[in-house]
C-alpha cells in the first residue's frame, strides 16, 4: 500500500528477499519438523517449462544468442535457431507436437495457467530429439570440456556446468562405470556424448533449485 499498490515493486521485494533466494537443499532437522516446508526453511523445487528447458540447453553449450528484438524464429527447423525461446514462432492452427508434450498453453483460448504432466514423451524428447543431440555434441565439443584428461575431473566439471554443483562420490563412481562399460559401436554418439545425454535424462535437468 505504501508503494501505491505497485505490483512491480511487490515482485522486486519478493525476489530480492532472503527467503526467495534460498537454495532448495534441505536437511534432516527441517524435514522432520516441517515435512511440507510450510515455514519455508528452503526453496521448493520448481519445474522448468519448455521454453526455459530449451534455453537452458542452449546456455550450457555456450551457443545461446542474446540478441534483442527482430523477427520470430522457427524453433523446430534444422539448422536449429540459437535465439531464446521468447522469439519462437507459434502457429495457432498447427501447434507443434513438442509444445503439446510439454504442456504449452493453447494459444486459441484464455489460459491463466499451464497444466503440468509427466509423460514418457518428455523423456523421449531428451533421448531422441535432433535438437537435444545437437546440443549434446556441442556441449562435449566445448574447449573447457575437451581440455580435461582425467575422467573423474571431467565428470565434476560437467556436473558443475549442468547443475551448478559438484558430483558426489556415488555419482562420480556411476559415471566412471558408465564410461568404462562396453559401448554400441553403431551409435552415432561418442561415449561422452551418451553420458551427457544420460545426465540430462536422469538427473532432473528439467527442474530449477
Amino acid at each position: 500500500m505504501d508503494e501505491g499498490w505497485s505490483l512491480k515493486k511487490l515482485h522486486r521485494l519478493i525476489v530480492l528477499s532472503a527467503v526467495y533466494q534460498q537454495s532448495s537443499d534441505s536437511n534432516d532437522r527441517c524435514r522432520e519438523r516441517d515435512p511440507d516446508n510450510f515455514y519455508l526453511s528452503h526453496m521448493n523445487r520448481r519445474r522448468l517449462d519448455y521454453e526455459a528447458l530449451r534455453d537452458s540447453l542452449l546456455a550450457v553449450t555456450g551457443a545461446i544468442e542474446f540478441k534483442m528484438g527482430g523477427p520470430s524464429i522457427d524453433e523446430f527447423k534444422e539448422p536449429f535457431a540459437r535465439r531464446r525461446s521468447v522469439y519462437g514462432y507459434v502457429d495457432r492452427q498447427n501447434l507443434p507436437g513438442v509444445l503439446r508434450v510439454f504442456d504449452f498453453a493453447s494459444p486459441d483460448t484464455h489460459s491463466p495457467q499451464r497444466f503440468t504432466t509427466t509423460v514418457p514423451q518428455q523423456a523421449l524428447f531428451l533421448m531422441n530429439s535432433p535438437f537435444v543431440v545437437e546440443q549434446v555434441k556441442r556441449l562435449t565439443a566445448r574447449p573447457d570440456v575437451q581440455a580435461g584428461t582425467d575422467s573423474a575431473k571431467r565428470i565434476q566439471f560437467l556436473y558443475r556446468l549442468l547443475y551448478g554443483r559438484p558430483a558426489d562420490e556415488e555419482e562420480t563412481a556411476l559415471g566412471l562405470r558408465f564410461l568404462a562399460a562396453p559401448q554400441d559401436e553403431n551409435s552415432h554418439l561418442s561415449v561422452w556424448e551418451k553420458y551427457v545425454q544420460v545426465l540430462l535424462m536422469t538427473n532432473n535437468f528439467g527442474f530449477v533449485d
